[in-house]
């Protein structure tokens, strides 16, 4: 896909990675709907990045999300990218984490996801054809130590959502997957942690890929018509 001219749906878009991946779009000529928890931070960003529309969602709740997709439908006439960016970590030990806190990240990881495709591919049939990036967490399959162990429920979970890239090839929708190593997250809400005796890694910083490096690779995916990209 071209991305130039192109309508692009960006959730998390605030900071990290999907600001990143908001300003390379723009760069590239796409026409960039920037939608994040916080209105004031997004139109603070989008002040700053003319011809961008700002759009506040709270991914755990289906109403805002199909809210989301129908005011950047109504703006721009069309929706070419979904890219579900925003999300939720927990950095607990799996038996750990409080079984709430765990609802909470597959409402806003899984569950908002997937929402905002089911309101998004509709329109995307009607125009002939889109493109749909799901972002998870690398950190499980790279950074899994006996001192240090970060959980996310996108990091499988999501997988799931890509076993529709088949079921829509036909209609020229793409459906596509990125596993980031561990960045800089577009987290809506910080979870409320316990008190944790976890030391972090000297090499962390070394485990970790920037979030413009990132997002070239959201991009290429979105290009090439990838089906997972492993960073």
């Amino acid at each position: 896909m071209d991305i130039k001219n192109k309508v692009v749906l960006m959730t998390g878009a605030s900071s990290g990675i999907g600001k990143a991946t908001a300003e390379l779009f723009l760069r590239k000529g796409a026409k960039v709907v920037l939608a994040a928890r916080s209105l004031e931070e997004v139109e603070e960003l989008s002040a700053s990045m003319p011809g961008t529309l700002a759009v506040a969602v709270d991914m755990t709740k289906p109403q805002e999300i199909q809210h989301m997709v129908q005011q950047a439908q109504a703006y721009y006439g069309r929706i070419d990218v979904l890219v579900n960016n925003a999300g939720q970590e927990s950095k607990e030990a799996l038996e750990s984490i409080d079984v709430d806190d765990f609802a909470r990240l597959m409402t806003s990881d899984v569950y908002g996801p997937l929402v905002a495709m089911q309101t998004t591919i509709p329109l995307m049939k009607q125009q002939g054809g889109g493109a749909i990036v799901n972002i998870s967490s690398g950190v499980l399959h790279t950074a899994q130590t006996a001192s240090r162990k970060s959980f996310s429920s996108a990091s499988h979970s999501n997988t799931s959502l890509l076993n529709t890239r088949t079921e829509y090839t036909d209609q020229g929708i793409s459906v596509s997957l990125v596993y980031p190593r561990d960045s800089e997250p577009d987290i809506q809400k910080p979870l409320k942690r316990r008190k944790s005796t976890h030391t972090k890694r000297r090499n962390d910083k070394q485990l970790r890929t920037s979030p413009e490096a990132i997002a070239a690779k959201i991009v290429d995916t979105i290009e090439k018509g990838i089906a997972v990209e492993f960073l």
